[in-house]
């Protein structure tokens, strides 16, 4: 059971520990290095609730398990601090195209401009071993 305040109020931006692992390695597939995932809480501070910055091994203490629905965030290299919920990060990547992997660079990367995000990501596209074998059979 999630104990109060870790569900979020929008079941779209719902994950689960397992997921966010997952996603972790589907990033790094595309050159996204995860530095931390942790959980987000969101209830209210006056509940006992930190409002952010809780680590996996915490919330699991407090009864998270890994297929509860909790609000995941991670934070990534380059990211300029920034943060993504690995909900919306899964819900971009669930249509597989080029266009979502560009749009998802930008949202990663508020610093690239549009021409160094799509760039980024095709490069990394090129980088995927199935990829570079179907654009060799594509071009040979």
């Amino acid at each position: 059971m999630v104990p109060q305040g870790f569900a979020a109020p929008n079941a779209a931006l719902n994950s689960t520990i397992n997921r966010g692992i997952a996603l972790t390695k589907k990033l790094a597939l595309l050159g996204v290095v995860v530095t931390g995932l942790d959980i987000n809480p969101v209830g209210a501070a006056d509940m006992g609730v930190p409002m952010s910055g809780v680590t996996i091994a915490q919330a699991q203490a407090l009864g998270v398990g890994p297929d509860d629905l909790v609000h995941l965030l991670f934070g990534y290299v380059g990211g300029q601090g920034n943060q993504a919920e690995v909900a919306v990060i899964e819900q971009i990547l669930e249509t597989v195209t080029v266009n979502a992997i560009i749009a998802l660079f930008n949202g990663l990367f508020p610093g690239l401009s549009a021409a160094q995000s799509e760039s980024r990501a095709l490069t990394a596209l090129a980088n995927l071993p199935t990829v570079a074998t179907a654009l060799q059979a594509t071009f040979s």
